[in-house]
């Protein structure tokens, strides 16, 4: 169990009833063997009918049903105690047979201690015990910007429990499920509210966590400090929030100081570049949106074999922290491969081994000592990981197995740092590190062995709306730098991250401007050329951007142009090579460039852009200008001829 995972488990005392009157000796020991699992389990059955009812204003309130049947004559139980992973439950109260009963709560080390003395005492074989107790647990249920998320506590000892059905009931006002882990065994709605349950078999993946809503949103501002230290003119990147398709959307509101270009590398991030004078400092604020949507997770049955070849060359080579050829890594992905099962198994395997090996060092993070220990340090030192361990550690194993993966840095929303903690430190900003990996039926998908293993939750089979992405890392493991990386000055605090309600800002389009300029001087049949420019100057990215060019006088070498993506402020230029089949040809030559992209939601976007020029066969009858410069340009030909000739000669 990791150190940190919110827990609930039970201790049931136990006394003969034939030695009442030596109970609290018995008490003792009895408790003790009861701590190893093996004493009740013999002697009893139980049976939970829990119950989380969730309210508008985010109030939990907790009820339980125990059933305790006895298997024996010889016991029965006179005392019940659970402890809860949290301080914060509060308002506890108990019944048993006999009505009301007083619970001892103590807190103490993070922890709540219940205790319920009952004064009801069932005896005999098949006689059942049933006891209730109500709590109130805040800090479950939370509403973050557009979503709500409900997060509960991890249940230890569920296999020795008989029976465990567990309802959450939200108001349908919640809006619709976003994300349920694990899958609920039945949900329905009951007037103004939704009943989702589940049973033991489902808890066993996990602790439970859901969202409801359409997608989430906030806003951030992102400094970025530059500086050329050197005397002559030097350049710079940055990288810029990035959208990731069906996950994350940017809209951009204002990047000040404009770049000179900004450019897709092949993880996909977007680099803005700076020429920077000499001596130069210069600082860049980045201000927007990033709305997160939640995308399905599909798991198929694939094999190794199924995956993309040029992704495999491309993605599973070493870097540095990601040790692929070392010994120690290739025998531990030995372990976890097995042929027979499919790429998602494969990285199940693969996340269960990383989540249940490493262990968070919460004392590294306090320190500040947060020096980026690689896969193969995180293998043989298991207990100082931080994030950067657990995603190196599951990247190197991922890619010795044959599997692509990246390494994500971002910003990751918590409200709990114990479960779910941030620890990329980058001076004033801490920021948090998480893999991507490639399934052959779903495309990239991100998961987080970090808040796996400190939280106790799933986040394999399901993710959440929590984790912001600024750069992707894959033909590195070191460029680009996340924004908060930029620093001329330690303790500068450069991210800045809000929920935001401005839904509008969602249905922003790209918006793209097209540009043709033809040679001036055009003719046949002599080769000339037209300038296409693409820009997108909306706030919002253009993707699948392709641009077909058409001419009404001359051929079109390359008619078609693929563009890709074009982020905020980003443009491609492209010379376009025109011919003529005939010295005849003449009059307006009229080029049209007709541009087609998809927004983020794959909405269609078209943009175009034509012009027009005279175009003058040999025999034209010419001004004294054109004479001159064709004159010139048949003498070039000629004289360059001679030499080539001459040279030839020698």
């Amino acid at each position: 169990m990791p150190k940190s995972a919110a827990v609930h488990y039970v201790t049931i005392f136990l006394m003969p009833k034939f030695f009442a009157s030596f109970f609290f000796a018995l008490l003792l020991l009895v408790s003790f063997f009861n701590s190893k699992g093996a004493y009740a389990a013999g002697e009893f059955k139980t049976s939970y009918e829990t119950a989380y009812t969730v309210e508008e204003n985010a109030k939990v309130t907790v009820s339980q049903t125990i059933t305790i049947e006895n298997l024996t004559s010889a016991y029965y139980v006179p005392q019940y105690q659970f402890t809860i992973g949290s301080e914060a439950p509060a308002n506890f109260t108990a019944w048993d047979p006999t009505g009301s009963i007083t619970p001892k709560v103590e807190k103490k080390d993070g922890s709540t201690v219940v205790t319920l003395k009952f004064r009801a005492k069932v005896v005999g074989k098949g006689n059942k015990l049933v006891f209730g107790v109500t709590y109130e647990f805040p800090g479950l249920a939370n509403k973050n910007g557009l979503i709500w998320e409900i997060n509960l506590l991890k249940i230890t000892g569920l296999s020795d429990i008989t029976s465990y059905n567990l309802t959450v009931s939200v108001p349908t006002s919640f809006g619709p499920p976003l994300f349920q882990f694990p899958s609920p065994t039945s949900q329905q709605t009951s007037g103004p509210r939704r009943l989702i349950k589940f049973n033991k078999t489902a808890l066993l993946k996990g602790a439970p966590r859901m969202g409801f809503g359409e997608f989430q949103l906030y806003e951030l501002t992102l400094t970025y400090h530059l500086e050329n230290p050197r005397l002559g003119l030097g350049y710079t990147e940055i990288a810029l929030p990035p959208d990731i398709l069906g996950y994350q959307q940017i809209i951009q509101k204002n990047l000040l100081s404009a770049p000179a270009s900004v450019r897709v590398d092949a993880d996909g991030n977007y680099l803005a570049r700076y020429n920077l004078r000499p001596l130069e400092k210069r600082d860049v604020v980045w201000e927007g949106w990033v709305a997160l949507y939640y995308p399905e997770r599909k798991f198929s049955k694939d094999k190794l074999d199924s995956l993309p070849a040029e992704l495999v060359s491309s993605y599973t080579g070493a870097q540095k922290y990601w040790e692929v050829g070392a010994v120690e890594i290739r025998a531990k992905a030995a372990q976890l491969t097995d042929p027979k099962l499919s790429v998602a198994e494969i990285l199940r395997e693969i996340y269960d081994f990383v989540t249940g090996e490493l262990s968070y060092n919460y004392q590294k993070l306090e320190s500040g000592e947060l020096a980026r220990l690689g896969a193969l340090t995180a293998l043989s030192q298991t207990d100082q990981a931080v994030c950067m361990e657990y995603t190196d550690l599951f990247i190197a194993l991922a890619r010795a197995a044959g599997i692509p993966a990246r390494e994500v840095n971002g910003y990751a929303y918590t409200a709990d740092d114990t479960n779910r903690p941030l620890s990329l430190r980058v001076e004033g900003d801490v920021l948090h590190a998480w893999p991507q990996i490639y399934l052959p039926d779903s495309g990239w998908m991100m998961v987080d062995p970090t808040w796996g293993s400190t939280s106790g939750s799933d986040y394999f089979s399901a993710f959440d709306l929590s984790h912001l992405t600024f750069v992707v890392r894959g033909e590195s493991s070191e460029y680009p730098l996340p924004a908060g990386s930029y620093k001329t000055d330690p303790g500068q605090k450069d991210v800045e991250v809000s929920f935001s309600t401005e839904e509008n800002v969602v249905a922003k389009n790209p918006k793209l401007q097209v540009e043709v300029a033809l040679s001036k001087f055009i003719i046949s049949p002599l080769a000339s050329s037209a300038r296409v420019t693409v820009s997108n100057t909306g706030d919002t990215t253009a993707f699948s951007v392709q641009a077909k060019v058409t001419s009404n006088l001359l051929g079109v070498e390359d008619s078609t142009l693929e563009i890709g993506t074009l982020p905020p402020g980003a443009s491609a230029e492209y010379n376009v090579r025109l011919t003529s089949s005939s010295p005849w040809a003449k009059g307006e030559e009229q080029i049209k460039v007709q541009v087609s992209a998809q927004d983020f939601g794959q909405k269609e976007i078209e943009a175009n852009g034509e012009d027009t020029e005279l175009i003058r066969p040999l025999y034209w009858p010419l001004r004294i200008q054109e004479i001159g410069i064709v004159a010139g340009f048949g003498l070039l030909i000629f004289f360059s001829r001679k030499i080539s000739l001459a040279r030839i000669k020698g």
